[in-house]
């Protein structure tokens, strides 16, 4: 029951970010379809900084849920993504649409990648002092 209430309160809190997000993007004048692409980016390296720690037995067995179903389960989604990207290829093309998809995923993945090979640096001096 306790790993039901953090995944819904970490949802609640992802959604209120993924809407602060759009909120920016449409205060920037930024195309829509840029929201779920810069959310899912800054999720994805976020998550990776955060995936050490998480799987090194250091972090409460509760804040795992609370991260990755709850907070970035909701923060970034790919139903989100899709959505604007139609809503791109409606109003820019489809070559537009999958060029905006395509970089969206990659950068996507080297930001998970970047925020892991941060964590496992910091994790790494961290421990150097320790015993």
């Amino acid at each position: 029951m306790a790993e039901l209430l953090v995944i819904a309160l970490g949802g609640a809190i992802g959604a209120c970010l993924r809407f602060s997000i759009s909120l920016f993007v449409a205060n920037a004048h930024l195309h829509t379809a840029m929201g779920a692409g810069i959310a899912n980016i800054i999720g994805s390296f976020l998550l990776g900084l955060l995936v050490g720690h998480l799987e090194s037995g250091h972090a409460h067995p509760l804040l795992r849920p609370f991260l990755t179903v709850g907070v970035f389960g909701s923060f970034t989604t790919f139903s989100a993504l899709a959505m604007d990207n139609r809503t791109l290829a409606s109003e820019a093309g489809e070559i537009m649409a999958l060029m905006q998809l395509v970089v969206t995923v990659a950068l996507g993945l080297a930001a998970f990648a970047a925020g892991n090979a941060l964590e496992n640096r910091l994790e790494g001096s961290r421990g150097d002092g320790e015993e």
